[in-house]
Order: C-alpha cells, then sequence, then structure tokens
C-alpha cells in the first residue's frame, strides 16, 4: 500500500511539473513557449532587407516554413508592424524542434491580448 501511494504522488508531482512547463508562458508573462492556434502559418525569414525593423508580408518574402494549429514557438520578442487580423506587432520565434528562427504575425499565437506582456521589444531581440 505504501509503495502504490509513493508512486502516486510521484506520477501527480510529475504531471504537475511537466503541465507547468509547458504553458509557463500562455498566459503572457515573458518570453516562453506559446501556442498557435490556426494552420499554415508562415514563418518568414526576419533577416532580409527591412523585415526587423518594419514586419510585413512585403518586406519579410521569403517563407522558411508553416507551423499548424497546436504547434509551440518559443517567443524572443515582439515588433510592431504590419497589423494582421487587428493586430500590430511581429515576433521573432523558434519553433519547437527547428534549429532556426524566424518572424511570424502575433495575431496567431495564443495570447489575450496583442501585445504579450513581458516580452521585450525591439531593443530586445537578440537570442
Amino acid at each position: 500500500m505504501r509503495k502504490t501511494t509513493a508512486a502516486l504522488a510521484v506520477a501527480g508531482a510529475l504531471a504537475l511539473v511537466v503541465t507547468t512547463s509547458q504553458s509557463a508562458a500562455a498566459d503572457g508573462h515573458g518570453r516562453g513557449w506559446y501556442g498557435v492556434w490556426a494552420d499554415g502559418v508562415n514563418v518568414r525569414d526576419i533577416n532580409e532587407g527591412n523585415c526587423i525593423h518594419s514586419p510585413s508580408t512585403t518586406n519579410c518574402p521569403t517563407v522558411l516554413g508553416q507551423i499548424n494549429s497546436w504547434d509551440e514557438v518559443l517567443v524572443y520578442c515582439q515588433i510592431p508592424g504590419q497589423s494582421v487580423g487587428g493586430n500590430p506587432y511581429w515576433l521573432m520565434v523558434q519553433p519547437r524542434g527547428w534549429t532556426k528562427y524566424g518572424i511570424i504575425s502575433s495575431y496567431y499565437v495564443e495570447n489575450n491580448t496583442n501585445w504579450i506582456d513581458g516580452v521585450p521589444g525591439l531593443n530586445g531581440c537578440v537570442i
């Protein structure tokens, strides 16, 4: 009986750690992992032309790849740019499992507001 109780306690603690670590930033408090709610979201090359200073589909034409709903991205910083769905911010991100980073419209990232609290602006765009 003691072994079963101890095993259940360890399993419960492990489940709490896993759940907490996956959604630690989902409520908009700083850099971290955020979910994406749409399919076919373009991750664009942030290193082209004027992309980092004024992100838009025109200034960031090269698509590195796409991500889909329930994928997660590591958010580094946010930059004002072309409004998408009423959201004027773009995010420098690294999708989970990718070795590259790029930029996506903040509109496609799960957060309650357009601006993600605690995530730095353009001056914080360093990896």
